[in-house]
């Protein structure tokens, strides 16, 4: 992580846990909503993944209070709208190499 050589580890660390912090209960509803198995509604689990998430930073800043909201914010952005726009560039590549 270049955080990590920027700013110090704990930047690192805290950016980390912020993308996982979101990423593993999205992470949980996705195998959960494609098993096939689950008996619970769709919106339920939209609701079990926001409150896990909430669970997480709680969690989070309890364990570790000196960790910066900044930089946890910071990896949970880079978590949430990374993989997306990844895959819009890739399209888009995939795309232009088909028409070209």
């Amino acid at each position: 992580m270049v955080a990590g050589v920027l700013r110090g580890f704990n930047t690192s660390l805290d950016m980390l846990l912020g993308a996982a912090v979101v990423l593993l209960p999205s992470a949980w509803l996705a195998t959960s909503v494609t098993s096939g198995r689950s008996a619970i509604s769709p919106a339920w689990l939209g609701l079990a993944r926001y409150s896990l998430a909430a669970a997480g930073f709680a969690a989070l800043f309890a364990l570790r209070p000196d960790s910066e909201p900044l930089s946890v914010l910071a990896g949970t952005a880079l978590a949430l709208f990374l993989p997306p726009a990844v895959l819009v560039w890739q399209q888009r590549r995939d795309n232009r190499m088909r028409a070209g």
